[in-house]
């Protein structure tokens, strides 16, 4: 097996990251420094990882509608932009379209950001939708037991109602644009679109463009999940 591969297997660290780890000289197979990650290694190896845990980020954006999750400037104005005077090597977990606005997570922690979006997480993520109409009880119990997309059907999701034209809804999984998606297979558009949570980690009154270093029980409540 690949020594990228191997170390990303352990839960030690990302692929991205393991290969960081392995170019910088932190690994060692057998006793020996390798810096390929492209090394072979088997259970009769002996691997070593020196992972400074002092060097680990964890931080919560307010994302505004007109940046994107992304660092190519063609696209809109890059988050990139309100963190990077102040961190380097760190990367969003997921991601959030140009109009939509809200919490996101930045992270150098490959296995934290695995957490939320590896595969067969179930990591919820609650959202506050506003539609340009009003909008029916039967349009939300659509939403939340009969879409499909792209010919899949979608996990159950859970709205609460806030007003006429508005509610909060609640995924497990998260698919282009899924939930803009989702409202004009009903025949509404959305309009307003924030990201309120995600798994334990709330936005609460964190302002636009501000961010702030997650908690110790933050953190912890996503790498025990």
């Amino acid at each position: 097996m690949r020594l990228n591969k191997y170390i990303a297997s352990l839960n030690i660290a990302s692929r991205r990251e393991a290969d960081r780890l392995i170019q910088n000289g932190y690994v060692k197979v057998n006793g020996e420094i390798i810096n390929n990650p492209a090394t072979q290694v088997d259970e009769n190896d002996k691997v070593e990882c020196n992972i400074d845990k002092e060097n680990k980020i964890y931080i919560k954006l307010n994302k505004p509608v007109g940046y994107v999750v992304s660092s190519n400037k063609k696209e809109g104005k890059p988050i990139y932009d309100l963190v990077k005077n102040d961190f380097n090597d760190i990367y969003p977990v997921g991601r959030l379209d140009k109009d939509s606005k809200g919490l996101i997570i930045l992270t150098n922690d490959g296995v934290f950001a695995k957490k939320i979006i590896g595969e067969n997480t179930n990591c919820e993520k609650e959202y506050y939708v506003k539609v340009n109409d009003n909008i029916p009880d039967g349009a939300l119990k659509k939403l939340e037991y009969g879409i499909s997309l792209d010919g899949q059907k979608l996990k159950p999701a859970k709205i609460k109602r806030i007003n006429k034209n508005s509610f909060n809804i609640i995924l497990t999984e998260g698919k282009n644009r899924q939930i803009r998606r989702m409202c004009q297979k009903v025949g509404f558009e959305v309009i307003i679109l924030k990201r309120l949570r995600i798994a334990n980690i709330l936005l609460n009154d964190l302002k636009e463009k501000e961010f702030i270093h997650l908690s110790e029980n933050e953190i912890k409540s996503i790498l025990n999940r």
